[in-house]
């Protein structure tokens, strides 16, 4: 591990590691480590989803099963394995990883609270119709209006033709 030494009072600097957290206990996993006084950065983006039929924006963790956590070398490693909620820190030959602080610089200066909403689709993603006259043809996405419609192109009679879509009338292809 590379720490770096304060000139001025001798003392090591905090280091970025990254803790891998246990399978739907992000929030668990964050709660008890504000609890015990750890400083931890978990980025989130704003995503629009299709639920119960509607488009919503939705928060989530930029990186599911991971929290950034910033700590001394003295610090009480034991107490973040008997976290609830995390699994483990992220290490490398049986080390742990220290993640370069201009990464999470860089995180917290693109995730901020008041950045858009990732798009649902994106232009040159092949869809399939789910709902509609058009059910189980599938599309390519050729824009996204304002209005959230999604115009897609169908292979109509040996021909590409434009057709503008409700974003709950498509799904991801596989």
């Amino acid at each position: 591990m590379i720490h770096l030494q304060d000139p001025d009072t001798n003392t090591t600097t905090k280091t970025w590691y990254l803790l891998q957290i246990k399978t739907q206990q992000h929030d668990r996993a964050q709660e008890n480590l504000a609890n015990q006084g750890f400083e931890f950065y978990s980025p989130n983006h704003r995503i629009k989803k299709i639920q119960r039929g509607k488009l919503q924006v939705k928060t989530e963790p930029l990186f599911p099963g991971y929290v950034f956590i910033q700590l001394h070398e003295q610090s009480n490693w034991s107490s973040l394995r008997a976290t609830r909620g995390v699994t483990k820190v992220v290490s490398f030959n049986g080390r742990p990883q220290p993640v370069d602080s201009m990464l999470i610089h860089a995180l917290r200066q693109r995730f901020t609270s008041e950045q858009e909403p990732e798009a649902l689709y994106k232009p040159g993603e092949r869809v399939v119709i789910i709902d509609g006259c058009f059910k189980h043809i599938e599309a390519i996405v050729k824009a996204v209006t304002p209005d959230e419609r999604i115009i897609v192109l169908l292979n109509i009679l040996n021909s590409q033709q434009a057709v503008a879509m409700q974003a709950t009338q498509l799904a991801k292809a596989s």
